[in-house]
């Protein structure tokens, strides 16, 4: 974590702070960069993209002080950017704004949490049937994969593998996210 990312915040909001801002790029910099590259995975888009975010935020610094979780607020910009660029590009991004949550401060771990846990279900929800149904009788049921090869008439093995691509696909989800914590 940043150490004194308030004052850093402070600091910035107030005017020029042109040293403040540069501690804060040098930290986030580089996580913006690791969070969009996997998305969108063209190198060169990802740094124009990254540059642009912190070009907003300078734009934006007045506010900056009300700002109480910087990084959960660089992370949905990223994800903002990232699904805008998908869209633009006709690019699949695995990401998905939800309907019901408008952008408001302060974002925190809490936030976090819920956008993991609304982004997992999204991709749960998009698995193919049988995986969706494999991985939902073993998480949500608790059902071992022997219980479950015999409730489905599917092979043990056949549901290791099932799981292990549902695991595959909620990781990606999960390591991107995690990025800014």
């Amino acid at each position: 974590m940043l150490t004194d990312e308030a004052k850093i915040l402070e600091q910035i909001s107030r005017g020029n702070d042109e040293e403040a801002f540069r501690k804060l790029f040098d930290y986030y910099y580089p996580k913006v960069v690791t969070f969009l590259m996997p998305l969108i995975r063209d190198e060169n888009e990802v740094r124009d993209l990254a540059q642009n975010l912190f070009v907003k935020i300078w734009l934006r610094r007045a506010s900056l002080s009300k700002i109480h979780a910087i990084g959960a607020y660089l992370y949905r910009m990223c994800r903002n950017a990232a699904i805008d660029y998908g869209r633009t590009h006709k690019i699949k991004v695995p990401f998905e704004e939800p309907a019901d949550e408008p952008f408001s401060y302060p974002l925190d771990e809490e936030y976090f949490a819920r956008e993991r846990q609304f982004q997992m279900d999204r991709q749960v929800e998009k698995m193919p049937e049988k995986r969706k149904q494999v991985f939902l009788l073993s998480r949500k049921e608790g059902l071992s994969n022997e219980e479950i090869a015999l409730r489905m008439g599917i092979t043990k093995k056949t549901v290791e593998n099932h799981l292990n691509a549902a695991l595959r696909e909620l990781r990606k989800i999960t390591s991107c996210i995690a990025v800014f914590l």
